[in-house]
């Protein structure tokens, strides 16, 4: 499923941005960050959150109208086994500098504000979060039972959206979030379109 949900995501995007007219839309590649978490699930498993990002690249060519969808899917599920298997500081090189306490706090942060804007350019296009099924029953007590779970990732410029999803009951819950400076409501509503359909070609093709 995650192969199928990155693929429908890297389809979605370049469509958009041909839709929207983006300057080199048919020729700018996508690069989609990824969280993975590969821990072992048995009792040996590491308390924490042990997340590590990784970013999973898309050329021109592979999303362009007309692709084809089941030579994308194996594609992408190659990269993304060979980016899993490779050592990888948890939140990536750059971050793990940002979070080392050479500096105080606020200075920290102050340079952190500062490097998005200027990395702006070398941002992956988009973030793509899934936390997978949700085994357990989601119960509250005298609230009841939650029959859906939606969650959502920052959305900060200048990446400015990123796709969440999550799974119960056999269904698949999709939370779009993104920043006002570079979309509205009904661009929200547009996107979800293509999402939907995209991911339903990567189901047919990996039956």
């Amino acid at each position: 499923m995650n192969d199928q949900l990155m693929v429908a995501t890297a389809l979605t995007v370049a469509d958009w941005n041909r839709a929207q007219g983006a300057p080199g839309a048919d020729r700018r590649p996508l690069r989609i960050t990824m969280p993975v978490d590969d821990r072992s699930r048995g009792p040996e498993m590491p308390i924490g959150n042990g997340t590590r990002l990784v970013e999973v690249p898309f050329s021109a060519s592979e999303v362009a109208p007309g692709a084809d969808v089941a030579a994308l899917l194996r594609t992408t599920a190659e990269r993304t086994r060979v980016l899993k298997a490779q050592p990888r500081p948890q939140l990536g090189r750059a971050a793990s500098l940002l979070t080392a306490p050479l500096l105080p706090v606020a200075t920290r942060a102050a340079l952190t504000r500062g490097l998005r804007v200027v990395a702006g350019p070398w941002t992956s296009t988009t973030l793509l979060s899934n936390i997978g099924r949700i085994p357990y029953p989601l119960d509250f007590g005298d609230a009841g039972r939650a029959t859906a779970v939606w969650f959502s990732a920052p959305a900060r410029m200048p990446r400015g959206l990123t796709f969440t999803t999550a799974s119960t009951g056999g269904r698949l819950h999709l939370a779009l979030r993104w920043s006002r400076t570079l979309l509205g409501d009904e661009d929200g509503v547009r996107l979800l379109d293509l999402f939907t359909r995209h991911l339903a070609a990567t189901s047919s093709e990996a039956v």
